[in-house]
């Protein structure tokens, strides 16, 4: 992969991140709570609607959440231009490492927050965040 690849393959990871970042924001408004609560029903099971509606609490949690996701997705962005061009291993590192910690920590939070059921769409997450930095770049 070259240099060129993989900074706009880093840039794809960002975007797709920053719109799930949006989109969790945006469900913890009220008139868009059900973006959540389809999510809810296939990651906890059983499903039920104990989660409806939504409390003032998890909505506030989902708006956190929203801009750090939105956040994280935005430092991608940022990092596959002069940070990746200037570092492109320690980029890539930290990258990686980062992908690690948040599949790590969010999965097991989900299995203690009895949602199991986030552990796979986490998998498929992971493998899109570790598909443009788990090779180094090749030498020119």
């Amino acid at each position: 992969m070259t240099l060129e690849t993989q900074s706009r393959n880093i840039r794809i990871v960002g975007g797709v991140v920053i719109a799930f970042g949006l989109a969790f924001v945006l469900a913890a408004w009220s008139p868009l709570n059900g973006l959540y609560t389809i999510f809810a029903d296939i990651v906890i099971w059983p499903a039920t609607d104990t989660h409806r509606p939504l409390s003032a609490e998890a909505r506030l949690n989902m708006a956190i959440m929203g801009g750090v996701l939105a956040g994280l997705g935005a430092i991608w962005w940022a990092a596959s231009g002069e940070l990746l061009r200037a570092a492109p291993e320690a980029t890539r590192k930290v990258l990686l490492t980062g992908a690690i910690v948040w599949f790590v920590t969010d999965s097991a939070g989900s299995v203690l927050a009895g949602a199991a059921g986030n552990v796979p769409p986490n998998i498929a997450f992971l493998i899109l965040l570790l598909w443009p930095v788990w090779r180094p770049v090749k030498a020119a």
